[in-house]
């Protein structure tokens, strides 16, 4: 069972390569070169995307005949616009017009009707972390590499920025507070267990924060989360779960470094998952880390439901026969040490590799 038996990994590593796809959501424009060192905040590409197309109705508009209308536009195909400009008109004792909603083109003009295609948003990718270019197909992706810490999460909130770490709770459990926040912390990606209510994250907006890491938060704050100008970051999920005891110690451990939060894109990228890189030099070759381990006996894991939900381990041994629980499901288990609980026998199913 351990030869084939490869559950999902989590990394929390102190010190590994970290190397990540920066991809824009259409072809567009890559602004670096390889082997170009760049900072977090740099923008590595950027593309047009979400062209709109407005179909106008002169005669409507104007309120006159088809026949008319088509004598008082005032464009021509091809021609570029900007929002206000008159497209046809004015008429009338009212001086009625028809204007550009938008900022665009002129793509068609037939008898008393034109076709406007707005100029779309421009959307940026920033590099997120300082790193080094490594490679990029020129148009809509580029591939970072740096050394460091890493910390995958379970969920962001789509957002992304850059900061000097600080812990402002006791403990992997303690709660976010308001009176834990103060000006010192301006500028800063905060390290907490939990957040129950939306106060303190209010607060940190206005503290102008870069970020929050966290254990979980209630469920009912995702609509607030999603809002908020800075990334979140939950490593556990949601409800009332503490951090895992490794990401807290490596969090600690680097306490008044920079941190890049990457909790997330508006739109998709490849294999991505919300994260906290702490860019470190190495002081050795690193490998990048494995994303296939088998599980086996001192691989550490932690559990991914009820009733150790979230309590971390290593794994003992894998029995042999399947084991019959109370909820009558028979499965096949693995026997784990949880720190600061025993020894516990726990589904294959309900475990992740922690590496």
């Amino acid at each position: 069972m351990s030869e084939w038996f490869l559950p999902a990994i989590t990394h929390v590593l102190r010190m590994t390569v970290i190397r990540r796809e920066r991809v824009l959501p259409a072809p567009g424009a890559i602004t670096v070169r390889v082997n170009e060192k760049v900072q977090a905040a740099d923008v590595v590409g950027e593309a047009e995307v979400q062209a709109r197309h407005y179909y106008l109705d002169v005669a409507r508009g104007l309120g006159v005949p088809a026949a008319q209308a088509a004598k008082l536009i005032r464009c021509r195909e091809g021609e570029r616009v900007e929002m206000g400009d008159v497209i046809a008109g004015p008429v009338g004792v009212a001086r009625r017009s028809v204007r550009a909603p938008a900022d665009g083109m002129v793509v068609v003009i037939r008898k008393c009707r034109v076709l406007l295609e707005a100029r779309g948003e421009v959307v940026q990718v920033r590099a997120g972390f300082p790193g080094v270019v490594i490679a990029t197909d020129g148009s809509q992706v580029v591939t970072l590499e740096a050394t460091g810490a890493l910390v995958q999460g379970m969920w962001g909130n789509a957002r992304q920025d850059y900061g000097v770490m600080r812990v402002v709770s006791e403990g992997p459990s303690g709660s976010l507070q308001t009176d834990q926040l103060d000006v010192n912390l301006r500028g800063a990606v905060l390290v907490a267990g939990t957040c129950d209510h939306s106060a303190p994250l209010h607060q940190a907006t206005e503290l102008s924060v870069r970020g929050v890491i966290m254990g979980s938060m209630s469920s009912d704050l995702i609509p607030v989360a999603r809002r908020l100008p800075f990334p979140i970051m939950l490593t556990e999920g949601f409800g009332r779960r503490p951090m895992n005891a490794p990401a807290f110690q490596l969090f600690t451990s680097n306490v008044g470094r920079e941190v890049a939060v990457d909790a997330g894109t508006p739109w998709a990228q490849p294999g991505q998952r919300p994260e906290a890189i702490i860019p470190l030099p190495a002081s050795r070759t690193l490998d990048l880390p494995e994303e296939v381990v088998p599980l086996k006996a001192g691989v550490r894991v932690r559990v991914v439901r009820e009733p150790h939900l979230g309590e971390v381990g290593v794994v003992k041994s894998i029995l042999k026969e399947a084991m019959l629980y109370p909820s009558g499901i028979r499965a096949r288990s693995v026997e784990i040490e949880i720190e600061g609980v025993g020894s516990a026998r726990v589904p294959l199913d309900n475990v992740e590799i922690l590496q």
